[in-house]
């Protein structure tokens, strides 16, 4: 019988689905440190070695091999975050030496496991079977053996001392978590010394993204804008001195182009609609301008801030530019979803092969992004398709 809320949803079902994670955690720290006990020998001997050797600028090979099976199993059953921290002898000796004293802890406390375990054993087999278990053998005993009343009494006994021993192994997770986190974790001056690096290569990658938007910015103003500006003013002038009516209706239709051109470029800068209107309607007519048919799918219940909004447009104009001059696309597609992160997604049937190389527009908008907070990942096998994500904080 399944007994149901007034909502009709079934309390059990969720129970069992909230209560799982949480059980294959704890089962995970308490195989991790299991097996952090069994490894007790080797941590004592090469513990010594790494004392031993600490002055050296990197550790011996067998403790370095050591210390990076203990990172695994810390970072794979006891949920410890490796942030890949340098190993170096004096950390490889410090973080040993701890763990001969958790190791030793942990090996009683599986000795009394295994102890209660036994004796457990033991009286469920006298109480069944009238056996007693002596140093020789298992005979059949003639007195009596483990009663019914004994065993009533014995049960919750167990089932605390089972418990105790359980957390205590768990505890000892607990304190080969802590070691890992005290000794192979990154000191705060590494943490900032890989901040600055990373700030300094945004830095760059975005100097580089910006400097060749001005010069496609350049080169349209002076491909398109300029030519159209130089002709305007040859018309205009064969006109002045020819009188010639015709001449001035194709110097008004140069104008007109001209004006088209300035509006096309300024909204590949920056288009005005970004700021009144939202993100969105840009999109649209940003893909419906596409040389490549492009779809657009727009999930997102509230307008994004500016500067996401900005970062998307560019993320998105420069993706079609690309699909439209190197991928030998029929169709493209955008995606756009938010909830606490804003996730973009440009894809196409292209022939793939597309890469972040340096001095490309990939790594330009890589740049861009990183400056804002956000990562690109770009998925371009050979042949296709290709998809180019981006994740960018919604604030």
């Amino acid at each position: 019988m399944v007994f149901r809320s007034p909502g009709g949803a079934g309390p059990s079902y969720a129970g069992r689905v909230s209560r799982s994670p949480a059980l294959r955690r704890t089962l995970r720290v308490l195989g991790g440190a299991a097996l952090g006990a069994l490894t007790w020998p080797a941590d004592v001997a090469l513990a010594l070695v790494a004392v031993g050797t600490a002055r050296r600028p990197a550790p011996v090979r067998p403790v370095a091999a050591l210390v990076g099976a203990h990172r695994r199993r810390t970072s794979r059953l006891l949920a410890w975050a490796d942030d890949g921290a340098p190993l170096t002898s004096s950390r490889a000796a410090g973080y040993l030496a701890e763990r001969v004293a958790g190791g030793l802890l942990g090996l009683i406390v599986l000795a009394l496991l295994a102890y209660g375990l036994f004796a457990a054993v033991a009286g469920l087999a006298s109480w069944l079977f009238d056996v007693r278990f002596t140093v020789e053998a298992p005979v059949r005993s003639a007195p009596p053996g483990v009663t019914t009343a004994s065993m009533l009494t014995l049960v919750p006994l167990g089932a605390v001392l089972l418990y105790l021993d359980l957390m205590g192994l768990y505890g000892v997770g607990v304190l080969d978590r802590a070691a890992a986190a005290r000794w192979l974790a990154p000191s705060r001056n590494e943490r900032l010394a890989a901040q600055v690096e990373s700030l300094t290569v945004s830095r760059a990658e975005l100097l580089a993204a910006l400097d060749a938007e001005r010069g496609r910015i350049e080169r349209d103003l002076h491909d398109g804008v300029q030519q159209r500006a130089v002709a305007v003013g040859l018309l205009v002038d064969r006109a002045r001195r020819a009188g010639g009516g015709a001449l001035l209706e194709q110097a008004a239709r140069e104008v007109a182009l001209l004006v088209d051109d300035l509006r096309a470029v300024a909204w590949r800068v920056r288009p005005t609609t970004l700021d009144t209107h939202g993100l969105e309607p840009v999109l649209r007519q940003l893909t419906e301008r596409a040389a490549v048919p492009t779809t657009l799918a727009w999930h997102c219940a509230e307008r994004l801030p500016g500067g996401v909004e900005t970062t998307v447009y560019y993320v998105v104009a420069e993706a079609l530019t690309n699909v439209a001059k190197h991928a030998g696309a029929r169709s493209a597609w955008v995606e756009v979803r938010a909830s606490d992160v804003v996730h973009v997604t440009v894809g196409d049937d292209g022939v793939g092969g597309a890469q972040t190389r340096p001095g490309h527009g990939l790594a330009g908008l890589a740049g861009r992004v990183a400056a804002a907070g956000g990562t690109l990942s770009v998925d371009s096998p050979a042949g296709g398709p290709t998809r180019i994500g981006v994740t960018l904080p919604c604030a």
